[in-house]
């Protein structure tokens, strides 16, 4: 409830967001030499922070307005867009088997991997300003309560029908905050390889042709987004949760795409 009901919507605008970065980054490289070259790196990191943008909405993970603008400590949790584990790779071959022959010389494979953690997102109430907490002049989201003695870490079951489980959360009475974390879960990883099969074919002087295969998303591998997160429409007090809670309705990435191309190189 507004502390001063007398007085309407107030728009202000504070510098109260903080945050912080720590990270161990590692790496590996084989320079090119003996027809192949290598390289692989490994970050483990944490972003903590009370706010993921100056205004709006995080169209992803959730609202960038606090639950509750008179206490942004609640608010501090993993960033929306914390990736606990990133892990990339990188490769070039020369193939060998036609080395000795320069009309068929000049074949090469590369390769990319990247893979990292799922981002972190908050499970929300439908109806906005639930709380009665006025942020965003009532247009800021709220999140629901966790029962007590929830496990959080059996809350997220993998399923992309059914993401996480949705019984362990309730609807706080109305014009209170729920008791659900910011970011409270994760949503799905992300992987991906893409590969070339390159020919370069030497013309006159340093001139050179080169025939390009190159394939995206090789294992054509299915990346989803971040499940729904509404988990009460907010209409009545004693609701059932959503159906929809939980279900991922779309990928992140494009199915497996084969492309040629030529270059002339000079």
């Amino acid at each position: 409830m507004r502390r001063n009901p007398n007085f309407g919507a107030i728009d202000y605008r504070t510098s109260d967001g903080r945050s912080t970065y720590n990270s161990l980054q590692t790496g590996l490289m084989k320079r090119f030499s003996a027809g192949h070259q290598v390289q692989v790196s490994y970050t483990l990191s944490k972003t903590m922070d009370n706010g993921d943008a100056q205004l709006g909405m995080d169209t992803v993970n959730g609202s960038t307005y606090p639950q509750n603008p008179y206490n942004l400590d609640a608010e501090w949790a993993a960033a929306s867009f914390d990736s606990r584990h990133v892990f990339t790779a990188n490769g070039t071959w020369e193939l060998p088997a036609f080395h000795d022959n320069a009309a068929l010389r000049g074949w090469q494979l590369n390769g990319v991997l990247m893979m990292r953690s799922g981002y972190p997102f908050s499970p929300s109430i439908q109806t906005i300003n639930w709380s009665r907490a006025g942020s965003l002049g009532g247009g800021a989201e709220d999140r629901p309560n966790v029962k007590p003695g929830t496990d959080p870490r059996k809350i997220v079951t993998g399923d992309p029908n059914h993401w996480f489980d949705t019984s362990v959360f309730e609807l706080q009475p109305q014009g209170t905050f729920g008791s659900t974390p910011r970011n409270f879960l994760r949503g799905p990883g992300f992987a991906n390889v893409d590969a070339s099969l390159t020919k370069n074919q030497s013309l006159k002087g340093d001139t050179k042709l080169q025939f390009r295969l190159e394939v995206f998303n090789v294992l054509n591998r299915a990346n989803f987004a971040t499940p729904t997160r509404p988990v009460f429409a907010g209409a009545t007090q004693n609701e059932a949760p959503l159906a929809t809670a939980g279900q991922i309705l779309r990928t992140v990435n494009s199915s497996r795409q084969v492309q040629l191309g030529v270059k002339v190189l000079f």
